[in-house]
């Protein structure tokens, strides 16, 4: 096992702009996954992501029905699986705080996109490899 801070592991995190998220779906222990991009929006502090997405998919479904998710990172011989609590931000101020240009691509009418929320997901643990190294958070 090899020693890195969280704010180390949050840099790399902040580095990978795509994550899959996963959730538990239905109520017969099933999951789901999908592309999602943290907008390199990573908190050194706590290694806190966020997503936007649109309230029309099942993700805002599923994080209702159980806050416990993950997501899981890649790039080069870096890897990362986080887990943690996903929570759906619908405030504007704080989406305002959270926002990037490079959104307008998948959102139409930026921050006035009907259904528009924002996926603060908390990790609790974060296990990484990094070459032959290995480690893993907890908070």
């Amino acid at each position: 096992m090899a020693d890195r801070s969280l704010s180390q592991i949050a840099a790399k995190l902040k580095d990978i702009d795509i994550a899959m998220l996963v959730t538990k779906t239905g109520g017969d222990g099933k999951i789901a996954a999908r592309p999602m991009s943290n907008n390199r929006d990573v908190s050194a502090e706590d290694g806190t992501t966020y997503h936007f997405t649109t309230d029309d998919g099942r993700i805002d479904d599923d994080l209702r029905a159980s806050s416990q998710c993950g997501a899981t990172y890649s790039s080069g011989e870096f890897y990362a699986a986080v887990q943690g609590e996903g929570h759906l931000i619908r405030d504007r101020a704080t989406q305002e705080k959270h926002w990037v240009k490079d959104l307008e691509a998948w959102f139409d009418e930026g921050l006035d996109t009907d259904g528009l929320i924002l996926i603060e997901v908390k990790p609790a643990r974060i296990d990484w490899w990094d070459g032959r190294e290995s480690g893993e958070i907890t908070l």
